[in-house]
């Protein structure tokens, strides 16, 4: 059929109806002999030609007209779609050529574009996205999700931006930071529904741009910005005209004027030397040097003048002039010139011993106060240690632990026993404190002494006073109470005994009365020191008030093991003692108790308990001792 129709095009439709006509006579007659042959076994019959030919020739009169109509219909239609078929393929080279200027012009976006439907697959996406992921072919990407290319973490949260951005219809943007193959980048992401003309959701579009520079240069500038605003310095930018295009927080601290009202000030508002004249030859100067440094006077909020130095440096953006200056507030620093001052003229008239020495210890100055301290001439101890001060009484233990406070803390507080250079010790009070350097290393320590030597003896004497008893110089009741604590409690530790010995010296009362006071102080001095020595060194006797003694025996193997002591103390007591030329005789009650016990006791208890069984002793004829017991609770007179 194709190739009919496309024979009736070349040679035109009237040529082929003539053409048809004459094929159509000849194939009549065909039929006619082909008819009378079958009829009559003859190809010519004159009784059929009529007939044979009329019939063929009213077929083809018939019929083959209305062929030649069909024929041309088809050539129509035939034309019709060859038409179609062109502007198909027209119209597909357009949309091919369209497409690939849409596809150019997304691919040389620099930033990711893609589509995703309703399942958050990928319906397109541009090159840039196909190379972040190491692909060649976007196409790659279609009909797959963010799972399939991205760490399951971060495809999660893309879906979940996905799924909020349909349920919503609203879209999104945001800055996020993107962490992917241990590379961090910051995305700008914008995403947002896609509606069909019926305002049927069928997907969502994002794009995304890579800020990571961007961010980057944020983050210095920021960085920057904080370093100038927590500079100590104020630290402004001023144009050509001296307004303030910039202050820094230094500058806020600096001249108590906010940020807002410094935009509509000036140089001359701080500095009244500075004029338009005066800063066109200021720029003028600050551009053929660059920098400049110098002195002037600013005056702040309250109009208070003050000095300050000024680091000024020349800045060129843009065709406009900048001066950048850097603010020092020198104020302290004439402070500190005058504190040096000041510091030297204490160094000089203060009472306390000064040293300094260098990082090597090697004295490098000393004070007036030092020399009268000590009785070392300046020049004498120059370039020496400190050590020749040095009594040897304190041990080298004593000395690491001081240079370790000093490593550590930079500081030593405590008291020295030295030696002045006469020989004589003397006690001080010493700080010593390290000095450092910029870099925080060592440059000098600084000793400040006082001698305490008389304030020392004076709060022993006190101590002794507090302690003792001032008539017999025997520990009084306190201290017997602090050492018998100890005793006890190294008697546990140790398993050992220790005995509490209660003494009441008998008709002691008779002897004051008779003799006066005098000669009973007389008596008790005589009596401690005759008591006190039957005593071993670390046991202890003391006189807790008249004529009562208490006495401490420590490491006591067993109970029976001091009985020979206690009858040496009772006889030495009787001993008869000259007193003013008269003889006296007095004697001893003694009570015993011992430490530990079955019962657990205080230091009090134990000292009731010697004394109740004193009593006992004073009331079986004295001149005795008794034993606390606890087999029996009864109190045995054993002599």
């Amino acid at each position: 059929m194709n190739k009919a129709v496309t024979f009736l095009a070349k040679i035109g439709f009237w040529q082929f109806v003539i053409l048809f006509s004459v094929l159509a006579l000849v194939m009549s007659e065909i039929l006619i002999l082909i008819h009378s042959y079958l009829l009559t076994g003859y190809f010519f019959d004159k009784n059929l030609l009529t007939v044979g030919f009329t019939i063929p020739l009213l077929v083809g009169i018939t019929i083959f007209p209305l062929i030649a109509f069909l024929l041309s219909y088809l050539r129509e239609l035939q034309d019709d779609k060859d038409k179609i078929i062109a502007l198909q393929k027209k119209t597909q080279k357009k949309l091919e050529k369209s497409e690939s200027y849409q596809r150019a012009i997304l691919d040389s976006f620099p930033f990711f574009v893609w589509l995703k439907d309703t399942n958050s697959d990928y319906l397109a996406i541009n090159m840039p996205v196909a190379k972040a992921v190491g692909l060649d072919n976007p196409s790659e990407f279609i009909g797959k999700n963010d799972l399939d290319f991205f760490p399951k973490d971060l495809a999660e949260a893309y879906r979940a931006d996905d799924k909020e951005i349909m349920q919503t219809l609203q879209k999104k943007e945001l800055e996020e930071l993107i962490e992917c193959n241990g590379e961090r980048i910051w995305h700008q992401t914008y995403k947002a529904p896609i509606l069909d003309k019926e305002g049927n959701l069928f997907g969502t579009v994002g794009f995304a741009r890579d800020i990571t520079k961007d961010k980057e240069a944020e983050e210095e500038l920021k960085l920057m910005k904080y370093a100038l605003d927590h500079a100590e310095e104020a630290v402004y930018l001023t144009d050509k005209d001296g307004c303030f295009k910039y202050v820094s927080d230094g500058s806020v601290r600096q001249l108590d004027y906010t940020k807002e009202e410094f935009k509509s000030m000036g140089i001359s508002d701080i500095d009244s030397d500075f004029n338009l004249s005066s800063l066109e030859a200021f720029f003028l100067e600050l551009k053929q040097n660059s920098s400049l440094i110098f002195r002037t006077r600013h005056k702040n909020k309250k109009g208070t003048m003050f000095p300050v130095e000024i680091n000024a440096n020349y800045i060129e953006y843009r065709g406009r002039e900048y001066s950048l200056a850097f603010v020092r507030d020198i104020t302290r620093s004439k402070q500190i010139e005058d504190n040096l001052k000041l510091s030297a003229s204490v160094f000089t008239s203060a009472r306390e011993g000064i040293v300094i020495t260098d990082a090597n210890n090697n004295i490098i100055d000393v004070n007036d106060a030092f020399v009268k301290i000590t009785g070392y001439p300046r020049g004498e101890v120059l370039g020496k240690n400190p050590r020749i001060l040095q009594s040897g009484h304190n041990n080298e233990e004593f000395y690491t632990d001081m240079w370790e406070s000093l490593h550590s803390n930079g500081v030593w507080r405590g008291e020295l026993l030295n030696r002045k250079k006469s020989g004589e010790e003397y006690v001080e009070n010493s700080t010593i404190s390290a000095v450092y350097d910029e870099n925080g290393v060592v440059k000098n320590y600084v000793a400040i002494f006082t001698d305490i030597t008389l304030q020392k003896q004076q709060q022993q004497k006190l101590e002794y006073i507090a302690h003792h008893d001032m008539l017999t110089n025997l520990p009084n009741r306190v201290l017997f109470i602090d050492r018998m604590h100890q005793a006890m409690a190294q008697a546990v530790r140790r398993k050992q005994l220790i005995a509490v010995i209660y003494i009441d010296i008998d008709g002691f009362k008779d002897v004051n009365d008779t003799y006066g006071h005098e000669a009973g102080d007389k008596l008790l001095v005589l009596l401690a020191e005759k008591m006190q020595s039957l005593f071993r060194e670390g046991d202890t006797i003391s006189r807790i008030g008249g004529d009562e003694f208490i006495a401490l025996l420590v490491d006591v193997a067993n109970k029976v093991s001091i009985t020979s002591f206690l009858k040496r103390l009772l006889d030495i007591v009787s001993e008869e003692i000259s007193i003013n030329g008269f003889p006296i005789n007095v004697s001893a009650s003694i009570g015993v108790t011992f430490y530990p016990q079955q019962n657990e006791l205080n230091a009090e208890q134990i000292i009731k308990q010697a004394d109740e069984v004193m009593y006992q002793a004073k009331l079986s004829g004295k001149n005795k001792y008794v034993m606390f017991t606890h087999k029996d609770k009864v109190s045995k007179i054993l002599f």
